[in-house]
């Protein structure tokens, strides 16, 4: 089994032009503004990355039927620390963007401590209203390719390894973004994240497709910076 990562990828693309497309009559009714168009960059602060836990318990563990190999799913803990880089094109009422998350976790499983590291890039459209004023209420909606990676979350014995979880997801977040200059923007808001993982593998490297689909969510205060050229 592999994993159909450039498939996912092309369709999100699609999905997110198709926005574009509806979108664009509504954009080029009013020009002008407080915020520059054109193509930006940025980088967000995560506040208090979580998990639900709706899988990832603490308690639970993937095992094939009639297999041997064992993937543990640990309760995680908010971030201890978080990468977030955008790049994106605004437009006068809404912009498209690409941007890559990495969140660090302490978990636990049993009892015991450990370690994990989640990954998404993120393909999103966001609106914008009052554009005519420098204080512009937003939302946000796309996709996302998660994957999770459990430090030493994998057991075939005698070998010790880590467990890594993929699949994909939708983004939603609602906030407020303030322009002090045309080029700059600073961006607050509430991001949540809704994920099914359908693959998984372990230290047999061994794709296992998931069914049902491990389901999982995420929700933080967002804070980001924008600079458009």
């Amino acid at each position: 089994m592999t994993f159909r990562t450039p498939a996912r990828v092309v369709g999100l693309a699609a999905l997110a032009l198709f926005v574009l497309q509806i979108a664009e009559p509504a954009w080029s009714q009013e020009r002008g503004g407080f915020a520059k168009e054109g193509g930006y960059i940025g980088a967000s602060g995560l506040l208090d990355f979580t998990f639900g836990g709706e899988t990832f318990d603490g308690a639970s563990y993937y095992q094939k039927i009639g297999g041997e190999e064992i993937l543990i799913l640990p309760r995680l803990e908010g971030a201890r620390n978080s990468v977030r880089a955008i790049a994106g094109f605004r437009a006068h009422r809404g912009a498209f963007e690409v941007s890559y998350d990495q969140t660090r976790h302490n978990g636990t499983f049993l009892g015991q401590p450990g370690d994990a590291t989640f990954h998404a890039l993120n393909l999103d459209e966001r609106i914008f209203f009052l554009t005519g004023t420098r204080i512009q209420p937003h939302v946000l909606v796309g996709g996302s390719l998660p994957w999770l990676t459990i430090k030493d979350g994998s057991f075939l014995d005698p070998a010790l390894g880590d467990a890594s979880f993929r699949g994909f997801g939708m983004n939603f977040e609602g906030g407020v973004t303030v322009y002090p200059h045309p080029r700059f923007g600073v961006s607050s808001g509430y991001r949540y994240r809704v994920m099914w993982f359908d693959h998984a593998s372990g230290v047999s490297e061994t794709s296992y497709k998931l069914r049902p689909r491990f389901h999982e969510t995420t929700g933080s205060v967002i804070i980001t910076g924008l600079f458009t050229f």
